[in-house]
C-alpha cells in the first residue's frame, strides 16, 4: 500500500519491527484556504491568551482519492477531511510496544480521527 507523504517535510517514522523509515515528502504541494478570526480568551488568573479560529473553505490540491493508497498529511487537513476522507492520516505519537518476544520497540503511530459525535 503506497504512503504518500503530502506533508513538505521529509516524515521519519518506526514501522511495527522497530525499524527506521524515512519517507520523503512527494512534490505536490497542498494549500489549505482558511479565513482566520482573531480572539481571545481569558483564563480564572487573568491572564489572556490568543485564540485564532480558522474556518477552512478548501484543500487545494489534494489528489482524488486511489485504490489502496494512504496520503499522509498536516493535522490540521486531516481534521478538516476526516468527515469525507478514509485514506488521510497524520503522524501521531510515538510509542514502546513488545513485540512477539516480549522485547520493548519503538513504533510510531499514524492517525486517523473519526469523528461520530451527534
Amino acid at each position: 500500500m503506497p504512503l504518500v507523504n503530502l506533508t513538505k517535510e521529509p516524515i521519519r517514522l518506526h514501522d511495527t519491527a522497530g525499524a527506521f523509515v524515512e519517507i520523503p515528502p512527494d512534490p505536490r504541494h497542498l494549500g489549505v484556504v482558511a479565513v482566520g478570526d482573531h480572539r481571545s480568551v481569558t483564563d480564572g488568573n487573568g491572564h489572556a491568551f490568543s485564540l485564532n479560529v480558522r474556518t477552512i473553505k478548501e484543500i487545494k490540491g489534494m489528489p482524488e482519492p486511489e485504490a489502496d493508497t494512504v496520503y499522509i498529511v498536516p493535522v490540521e487537513v486531516a481534521m478538516a477531511l476526516q468527515a469525507v476522507r478514509e485514506d488521510v492520516v497524520f503522524p501521531a505519537d510515538e510509542a514502546h510496544v513488545r513485540n512477539t518476544e516480549g522485547q520493548l520497540q519503538r513504533i510510531t503511530h499514524l492517525r486517523r480521527i473519526v469523528s461520530r459525535l451527534t
